[in-house]
């Protein structure tokens, strides 16, 4: 078990915490727009939503592996 969880903590970099915030960042902010700019409010909202918990649950990860584990 402990195997498994030293693997999962590896994954763990600053260059993937990167990628993660980046990506949301630019879902929420980019794409949203680009959306609403369309008149597509809908699929606006439903970006907005991905994009948030994207970065909420991106954050969660890397607290968890980063202090708890």
């Amino acid at each position: 078990m402990l195997i498994g969880l030293e693997k999962i903590q590896s994954l763990a970099t600053m260059y993937l915490f990167l990628i993660v915030i980046g990506t949301s960042l630019f879902t929420i902010f980019i794409d949203y727009k680009a959306l609403k700019k369309k008149r597509l409010n809908r699929e606006a909202k439903i970006c907005k939503f991905i994009g948030y918990g994207y970065l909420v649950g991106g954050m969660a990860y890397f607290v968890t592996m980063w202090y708890v584990v």
